[in-house]
């Protein structure tokens, strides 16, 4: 039987057609108000202590399809690696673009206006279509964050001392003391604003090497809508990260 163990005090149900999940609610003694977040198991409710049911259950009706949308798509997420030849959609800043496979000599990925463009042997192996996909979006972030930082540069005392793309497990980005700004290959699939404000996060450490209000400031002064792009990583995040562990592995 679903949920013999569930407490109605504890989230609720969803049901639609013949399909169902659970939303759990996590009471916050430091939330101020009520908020929705995707995780790696799914959808969560996040409410301040004093909420009522009955205030919780109108928030979630109203919140119903995106509820819905963000289950969706996490379902597909758990699903198995992309597999050559398959109906696909990959990331793009926001986008989901269709994949056009082609047979040949060997294996290489391109990406085009509004669609990719993915070439395979017939050794071609589904372990090396994700390490393949992995160097295209680590070579095509790196363009985008350098060409994006060049902006930026002349407000700052000084450059990066590189800066790179990969896999981050938990971090967004992070600066080193070698003035080395590391990024997250899975900003490629966030819209750019978002990923911008990560590089300018980063780059402002090269003030100040803090998150004291001196250095929001300076964020802010660069990026105005940064709450809203970091409430958005924090809504996103879990999900796009997990897309990225599905499709680079």
């Amino acid at each position: 039987m679903f949920g013999r163990d569930r407490k109605a005090a504890d989230g609720q149900w969803l049901e639609r057609d013949d399909e169902r999940f659970w939303l759990p609610w996590k009471r916050h003694a430091r939330a101020r108000r009520l908020k929705l977040l995707v995780g790696s198991n799914g959808p969560r409710l996040t409410l301040p202590a004093r909420v009522s049911e009955k205030a919780a259950r109108a928030f979630v009706d109203e919140h119903t399809e995106w509820l819905w949308s963000q289950w969706t798509r996490h379902t597909d997420i758990q699903q198995s690696p992309l597999s050559i030849g398959e109906s696909a959609e990959l990331p793009w800043f926001g986008q989901r673009l269709p994949v056009q496979w082609y047979a040949d000599r060997a294996l290489h990925i391109l990406r085009q206006d509004m669609h990719w463009r993915i070439h395979t042997s017939t050794r071609s192996s589904d372990r090396q279509l994700q390490a393949a996909l992995l160097q295209t979006y680590r070579q095509y972030g790196q363009g985008w964050f350098l060409q994006r930082a060049q902006s930026y540069l002349s407000q700052l005392p000084k450059s990066p001392a590189a800066v790179r793309v990969k896999p981050l497990r938990s971090l967004w980005g992070s600066l080193n003391a070698t003035d080395t700004i590391t990024l997250d290959v899975a900003l490629l699939f966030a819209p750019e604003p978002v990923a911008e404000y990560v590089l300018v996060h980063e780059l402002c450490h090269l003030l100040q090497r803090n998150h004291s209000p001196k250095f929001w400031h300076e964020v802010e002064a660069r990026c105005p809508d940064w709450r809203d792009h970091r409430d958005y990583l924090r809504t996103h995040g879990p999900t796009i990260k997990a897309e990225a562990r599905r499709l680079f592995g």
